[in-house]
């Protein structure tokens, strides 16, 4: 991957949380807080990752149903969930 600006200056890891100065902020190894703000930046950046990952994969288009599947989604019927002694 190589060396990025997050490694070398303490201020863009910390502020961008990301890097070797970043996660020794994140981890409150320099006081309260660069870790707040490190936090923070380092979980937007991880919600805007996922929010473009899953936003990147549509769903599939769906099929028709049968009646078994319909009857199987988990809702009990005529009092089968009882535990059974045999």
């Amino acid at each position: 991957m190589g060396i990025k600006f997050e490694d070398l200056s303490p201020i863009a890891g910390v502020m961008s949380g990301k890097g070797v100065m970043g996660e020794l902020a994140r981890s409150g190894m320099m006081g309260i807080a660069p870790a707040a703000i490190s936090r923070n930046a380092y979980d937007k950046a991880e919600e805007e990752r996922v929010a473009r990952e899953s936003a990147a994969k549509p769903m599939k288009k769906g099929g028709k149903v049968s009646s078994a599947s319909k009857r199987a989604d988990g809702i009990a019927q005529r009092g089968k969930t009882r535990g059974r002694i045999v």
